[in-house]
């Protein structure tokens, strides 16, 4: 199993799931630090509000948590499969379990955890809540409403269940119902910042842009740095052609989640509305460079041992600027296969695109030994090392590389007219017009200046 944090650690605006919203309704699905300590804090072993002693199956749900916070998804489940074990009827195992399960896309046992522990504790409006949300992000949305209702039937006051449920009337196109759903939300919690940018989505949808922009502001009032906040503000600017103000929200969300795709599809589509065709192609390589990320990183979730994919990913982020990451990358490659041939040859590349070309000769001489004692063979590396060779002033072992692994262009004429200009200097007239012959063969302008 593939896991990341289970569904009930996670912010409770789960809406940037739907297809529908791809702008970006509610919070990110990816859970921070604030999230996963409203799921620790809420956490109660056994029935809700028990103040029995704990059983060994409580203290395990509790160690499970634990996990939980500390991303150790699989040690976690196993965990809450021994408190199970131990009592099947731990309402809190069950439900801890379902949002694990459900994450790593067993979706047919989460069910059964939610409803379990539903049976075993009926009252649970926090159980209510996580279940409508796995049914909502499943697209199951009239079962997602039933069960939201539910949870309100029992608490009326339990604002995130209103949000939610108007979650699922934008996913019906229901926009009317999603408003009041999330002005109940807003009445109940004044400061519920999820439920303003969700209500002026709503109202955006409705066409009700006044009213739209206004509950945008006040979520951006409430937490300036809310960053689909600003994007959904900056896809209301640019459908009312407030173009620059559009502008300048994308700008801010990039600003505040760099790595999002989304944000600078959306700026890329203002800045051709303005007709700033450079701009909104700057921005159109950027989100094609993060969409190539996303692809190389859903390889690596497949095959996490597979060294391929990091030499890939390294490679992708040097080119992105991103010089850092991308060394530690080719680290991760050198550490699942030692000596790989190809992992050095392309961060002997990388180094020598960094200016380090001693480093880049390195990497190189470590690529051939690896191949001659694999019986395998590239010219790669000591291409590579030719354009070090050639970088560091040294010419002999440049064109020495080069002719190895048989160049002719423009990088092997320019070491074969230096190699000339130096023979020259050094009195070697045949030889310096031997080597000027062959770079001119090679480019007729080399050494030549405009």
């Amino acid at each position: 199993m593939s896991f990341r944090a289970p569904l009930h650690a996670a912010p409770i605006l789960l809406s940037c799931l739907l297809s529908l919203v791809a702008t970006g309704c509610g919070d990110s699905d990816e859970p921070d630090a604030a999230a996963v300590q409203e799921a620790a804090e809420s956490v109660s072993p056994g029935t809700s509000g028990a103040t029995a002693k704990l059983t060994e199956s409580d203290k395990l749900v509790q160690s499970a948590v634990a996990l939980i916070q500390e991303r150790q998804f699989q040690k976690a489940l196993e965990t809450l499969n021994d408190a199970i074990s131990r009592d099947e009827n731990n309402a809190e195992a069950h439900f801890q379990r379902a949002g694990i399960l459900a994450d790593a896309g067993d979706d047919s046992n989460a069910l059964t955890d939610y409803e379990k522990a539903l049976e075993l504790n009926p009252n649970e409006t926090r159980y209510f809540n996580m279940k409508g949300l796995f049914l909502l992000t499943r697209q199951h949305y009239d079962e997602a409403a039933l069960v939201f209702t539910k949870a309100l039937e029992i608490d009326p006051a339990f604002a995130k269940a209103h949000n939610n449920r108007g979650l699922v009337s934008l996913a019906r196109n229901e926009f009317v119902s999603a408003a009041e759903d999330f002005q109940a939300a807003i009445r109940i919690e004044p400061e519920y910042v999820d439920a303003y940018n969700n209500l002026g989505f709503a109202r955006y949808q409705a066409g009700e842009f006044d009213e739209a922009l206004k509950a945008f502001d006040q979520s951006l009032e409430l937490n300036p740095t809310y960053v689909n906040a600003f994007n959904n503000r900056g896809m209301l600017y640019l459908k009312t052609e407030k173009l620059q103000l559009a502008v300048a929200d994308f700008s801010k969300a990039i600003e505040l989640e760099e790595g999002n795709i989304k944000h600078y599809q959306s700026r890329m589509a203002a800045y051709r509305a303005m007709g700033l065709d450079d701009l909104a192609k700057a921005d159109e390589d950027k989100a094609r460079w993060l969409i190539g990320l996303a692809q190389i990183d859903t390889k690596i979730r497949q095959a996490p041992d597979s060294p391929q994919s990091y030499i890939h990913r390294a490679s992708h982020l040097a080119e992105g600027g991103h010089p850092e990451i991308a060394l530690t990358t080719f680290g991760k490659a050198l550490e699942l296969s030692p000596g790989n041939a190809d992992a050095l040859a392309k961060r002997a590349q990388f180094w020598l695109d960094q200016g380090e070309p001693q480093k880049a000769v390195a990497d190189c001489n470590a690529a051939l030994e690896s191949l001659k004692a694999s019986g395998e063979w590239s010219y790669k590396p000591l291409s590579i090392r030719g354009d070090a060779w050639l970088s560091l002033g040294r010419l002999d072992e440049a064109i020495a590389d080069f002719a190895a692994a048989r160049r002719l262009d423009d990088a092997v004429a320019r070491a074969y007219y230096e190699r000339a200009r130096l023979r020259h200097s050094q009195g070697d007239a045949a030889g310096s017009q031997s080597d000027l012959a062959t770079a001119r063969k090679l480019n007729p302008t080399v050494g030549q200046t405009r």
